[in-house]
């Protein structure tokens, strides 16, 4: 088989097309996570520097202290409920936020506990993809595969604080809050779809 036929080959694999996808909105998701969060902080809870400070530690530790353990733990178990429960995780996390603004009970803290646990999950979304993908496409399209993720993953990195931007300009941080746990819920369905 050519290299070209093979490169196509992947564009008609249900189960990477359906990861990658999964992959990219979730990336995106991330984006919009750690811009929403300190706006809503902020324009909402008048938030100071230093709680700022704080929940962006919240927002980036966990790939610091939990992504040391996660390899360890993902390889003991399989990876596709690893990924389907972090999106769902941090989509119901992310529901508690704009839930909290409209019930007018929205604290810092609880902008910490959910920047940190969404973090958690992201790690381990992170750690279980990169492995998953394995199992997805054969040995053959590896290389492959793993460009585009990365490509999209950089994309998002890239494109995503300028779009989350824009978003919480026109939605308002809760709503955008609200978009990005249902983008995680997507992520989390696409993953299911993989058979």
């Amino acid at each position: 088989m050519t290299t070209a036929l093979r490169r196509g080959a992947l564009w008609r694999h249900p189960g990477f097309v359906k990861l990658w996808a999964a992959q990219t909105v979730s990336a995106f998701g991330d984006q919009v996570t750690l811009l929403a969060l300190p706006l809503l902080a902020v324009t909402t809870l008048g938030a100071s520097a230093g709680q700022m400070g704080v929940l962006r530690a919240a927002e980036t530790g966990p790939v610091l202290v939990v992504g040391l353990f996660a390899g360890v733990w993902v390889d003991r178990l399989r990876r596709r409920p690893i990924l389907i429960v972090a999106d769902l995780a941090r989509a119901a996390l992310l529901l508690t936020v704009p839930i909290a603004v409209w019930l007018d009970l929205l604290r810092i803290e609880l902008l910490y506990v959910v920047g940190i646990s969404v973090g958690t999950f992201t790690v381990f979304f992170e750690v279980a993809r990169q492995t998953y993908v394995t199992a997805v496409v054969g040995r053959d399209q590896l290389v492959e595969a793993n460009c585009r993720l990365v490509v999209s993953h950089s994309g998002a990195e890239v494109v995503g604080p300028s779009f989350a931007g824009i978003l919480v300009q026109i939605l308002g941080a809760p709503v955008t809050l609200l978009v990005d746990a249902i983008s995680f819920l997507v992520s989390g369905a696409l993953i299911g779809g993989i058979r």
